[in-house]
């Protein structure tokens, strides 16, 4: 074997670490048999992986389970619940927070602290989010957890490179703020500046941290956000171009209520319950807006997440029957699994993406081809 076909030899074997343990973690106590029908790999491939997985503090074998092929119940493999966790971060309007999360996708240690950020320069809120990030790396610390990577979700549009990312939100007074580099410095004065950072749109990750039920190729219209609203189309847990995030600034209700962003009547506002008590008139307005943009889209399912996720039954009803008048079936429309929940679920797995996708570089600290 000359040495390109070695090269290539390994390049695969570092893939299929990648497939095997990407099965792992979002099948549900799967076995080896199962990952080489799920993969076409050879049982013996199988096992060699997963033996590379479980040494390296990825995987873990919990035992026999039931539903053996052949009266043998096989091994059931899960990822470890003691192995890397994503440190996901939030700034919203009246706040900043973050959790640690885990292969499974659970949210473990988490801290909020009140603040007003509306208004305040990037710099304070970058200085506002240290304390979350040392609480939760000194967490991940006491549990022996290495920390596999940073991600900030924010409240508006995220442009520009890992480097350069700039940040426009109206509900936070911003335009493209350097909040990445900002909370980079503060990160490098914990001691955490060799842990990578990202900053993501807070709306698109809780699209994309929300629980996939259909088979593949299931789209999905996701609707939420806190501070701000977007819109994400995602398909097989993956959005599908940026986040609408200026979706929120699409006028609801001619000459209505003052935003931040300057215009009046933005379904932003008014859908807020301050605003609009009324769940079923908070609901109908959101339904007519986002008709506008599912009906030609004709998803498999509509979630309603973030604030809206438990704005009550009348507000789904609201909705669905207006999303119905044009052509949307209403047993695709259904509430958030993860509710507020989603936004910092989301970034914790996507610092936790990496590691997933090349598992080979997390084990033996050889960065990606």
């Amino acid at each position: 074997m000359d040495a390109s076909s070695r090269i290539a030899a390994g390049d695969l074997r570092r893939h299929h670490l990648g497939l095997v343990l990407g099965e792992v973690v979002h099948g549900s106590a799967i076995s080896r048999a199962g990952i080489a029908a799920a993969t076409g790999l050879t049982r013996s491939t199988v096992s060699g992986l997963i033996a590379e997985l479980l040494a390296g503090g990825l995987v873990r074998d919990i035992g026999a389970g039931p539903g053996g092929t052949s009266g043998r119940p096989g091994r059931r493999l899960v990822p470890d619940p003691a192995g890397p966790v994503g440190v996901a971060l939030q700034i919203e309007q009246d706040g900043v927070g973050g959790c640690l999360v885990d292969l499974s996708g659970r949210a473990g240690a988490r801290r909020w602290h009140p603040a007003a950020i509306t208004g305040t320069p990037p710099q304070r809120a970058a200085r506002a989010l240290a304390p979350v990030l040392r609480e939760l790396l000194i967490a991940a610390a006491g549990g022996d957890r290495p920390a596999a990577g940073i991600v900030l979700a924010v409240p508006g549009v995220v442009s520009g490179s890992a480097a350069t990312t700039a940040v426009t939100s109206p509900a936070l007074g911003w335009d493209a703020a350097a909040i990445g580099t900002l909370v980079a410095a503060e990160a490098e004065q914990l001691g955490a500046g060799g842990i990578a950072l990202a900053v993501r749109c807070g709306a698109a990750l809780a699209a994309e941290a929300e629980p996939d039920t259909g088979p593949p190729g299931t789209t999905t219209v996701h609707i939420g956000g806190r501070s701000e609203i977007g819109v994400t189309l995602v398909r097989d847990r993956r959005s599908q171009g940026r986040a609408a995030t200026r979706f929120g600034h699409l006028v609801a209700r001619p000459g209505g209520t003052a935003c931040p962003c300057g215009r009046r009547g933005c379904l932003a506002v008014e859908t807020r319950p301050e605003v609009q008590p009324d769940p079923r008139r908070s609901g109908r307005l959101l339904g007519r807006v986002l008709a506008g943009f599912t009906a030609p889209t004709d998803p498999d399912r509509v979630v309603l997440g973030g604030r809206f996720a438990a704005a009550g039954p009348a507000f789904v009803a609201a909705v669905t029957a207006e999303l119905h008048r044009h052509g949307i079936p209403a047993d695709r429309v259904v509430p958030s699994v993860l509710g507020a929940d989603a936004a910092l679920r989301g970034a914790g797995r996507a610092a936790l993406a990496p590691v997933i996708a090349d598992p080979w570089a997390w084990i033996t600290g050889d960065p990606a081809p």
